[in-house]
């Protein structure tokens, strides 16, 4: 890979460049306070990643039926299209015999067991 520079412009060798900064007592602690918080940041934020599950779309729309549905939630509003859309949904689904199948989030619980 190759970097370029502004003309005038250096690029440093920083493993044998060294920058001090003198610090009192207090900025001492302020800069560790800092640093503490930086670390807690990226460990909750390595935690988030280390617990995410991959988003997939349960149903994948026409572009047809997304500009429909976009549509409807800007006239009667997206509670009300969430409400009537899961009704109908959950009223198709009645039709099929799902009993004998276990959800993702099952199977996931018995395999983390």
């Amino acid at each position: 890979m190759k970097t370029f520079f502004l003309p005038g412009h250096t690029k440093r060798n920083r493993a044998k460049e060294r920058i001090q900064v003198k610090v009192d007592d207090k900025e001492r602690n302020q800069l560790s306070q800092a640093i503490d918080q930086l670390s807690e940041g990226l460990d909750a934020i390595i935690e988030l990643y280390n617990e995410s599950v991959e988003d997939r779309p349960l149903l994948q729309l026409t572009e047809e039926n997304e500009g429909l549905l976009s549509k409807a939630i800007i006239k009667f509003g997206g509670e009300e299209v969430n409400g009537k859309v899961n009704k109908v949904i959950a009223e198709l689904l009645e039709w099929l015999p799902l009993d004998d199948v276990e959800s993702e989030e099952k199977e996931t619980e018995a395999e983390e067991e």
